[in-house]
């Protein structure tokens, strides 16, 4: 009897030191989740092809609490990243932006980066921008007197920039050959831009006006 007794005590000792084990394992569990969910989140990161060689980049957060700055990596091959730029975070808004004023040609990969007051480091989803040459669009003639034909496969948004940055003309334009009346602008250089929202492409080229 005796020998049963204490078999029995240590296999309820041996359950009792499991079940507050298995405890204290889901209380840590449960720590870490709400450090995670209380560290910065990042929201509707979102990369886009602005101007001129430029690719604007616009986050907001969730709760920022104990995160004092961002890190801004980039990559053009989704893998090996690098430091782009640091942005201090303001306690006045929960709203960001950073623009990158000279992207590789072809795909450019980018993502955010932060650390939150309990050592807890946080990345963005990685959102790639292509820049790229002129594929799949062709414009002519050029030089250009007064119409402009553009011929493009995708629906964009056509704009003509000057040399010192200006928007001087814009216009909607749907898949396919369509005339431009250019008449308006002066004899010069100007830098012809076409966006396309699908892809998130940017497509840049020189135009001459006689």
């Amino acid at each position: 009897m005796k020998k049963l007794f204490w078999t029995t005590l240590a296999i309820g000792l041996i359950c009792h030191a499991s079940i507050a084990q298995q405890a204290n394992k889901t209380a840590i569990n449960e720590q870490q989740a709400k450090s995670i969910s209380d560290s910065v989140l990042f929201q509707h990161f979102t990369c886009t092809a602005k101007s001129f060689n430029k690719v604007l980049l616009q986050w907001g957060t969730g709760s920022s609490s104990g995160v004092d700055y961002f890190v801004l990596e980039h990559a053009t091959d989704s893998n090996h990243f690098e430091t782009l730029g640091i942005l201090k975070r303001t306690a006045s808004s929960n709203q960001f932006e950073f623009m990158d004023g000279n992207p590789s040609p072809g795909l450019n990969y980018y993502r955010l980066k932060s650390t939150d007051s309990s050592g807890l480091v946080l990345y963005s989803d990685i959102f790639p921008v292509n820049i790229e040459g002129n594929p799949n669009f062709k414009f002519y003639p050029n030089p250009v007197d007064k119409f402009l034909i553009i011929d493009s496969q995708q629906p964009g948004d056509l704009q003509i920039i000057s040399n010192t940055g200006n928007l001087l003309l814009t216009r909607q334009l749907q898949a396919g050959v369509q005339v431009v009346n250019v008449s308006m602008l002066e004899r010069g250089e100007y830098v012809l831009r076409m966006v396309y929202k699908e892809g998130n492409r940017l497509v840049l080229d020189h135009l001459l006006k006689n």
